[in-house]
Parts: C-alpha cells; structure tokens; sequence
C-alpha cells in the first residue's frame, strides 16, 4: 500500500505481555494500536501480528474504527498516527485499565 493510500485504522486490543515481551509480567493490558490496511479486517490482522511480534499473547480484539480526518487525531496521539504511517503499525500500552 502507497503512504498516500494509506488508511489509518485504531484497534483496540486486550493482551498478556507473554515470556517474549519486554516487559514479560504475564499481566493482561489494553493496547491502542494504529494500524495501515485496506479494510477494518486487514487492520485487525495487522494489529494483532504486529502486537505478536512484540511478544503479546493471548490477544482479544476489542473493537476498531477507520481514520477518517487525521485532524481529528487528538494531539497526544499524533506522533503514533505519524509512526502507524511510516511503518504500518504503532501501539500504545495503557498501564492501568
């Protein structure tokens, strides 16, 4: 997918920071992920594989939603739209639920 083409979708998620995460707790977090995809269920797929990577286990899809107006993007997210654009996929770990 060409940046220009690039849909931003945002998918919420609830994982355990398996033994392969940085941060391997075995605690359940809600993650924010930005993801670039064509439809609502590529960027599902994305999210999940891209959260696997970073050794998330045992990942429950909460909902998702297109980005419709990136200017709508509240300022505190902005840089992980910017990052989800460049490199397909950003995530943001909520510490607390």
């Amino acid at each position: 997918m060409s940046q220009a083409a690039a849909t931003v979708f945002v998918v919420t998620i609830q994982a355990i920071a398996g033994p392969e995460n940085s941060q391997p707790d075995g605690r359940r977090y809600d993650l924010l992920v930005f993801a670039c995809a064509d439809t609502e269920a590529d960027a599902e797929r994305a999210a999940l594989g891209c959260i696997g990577q970073l050794g998330w286990i045992e990942a429950k899809t909460l909902r998702s939603g297109e980005i419709t107006d990136p200017t709508a993007v509240p300022a505190d997210l902005q840089r992980t739209f910017q990052c989800a654009l460049q490199s397909g996929c950003a995530v943001i770990v909520y510490d607390e639920p």
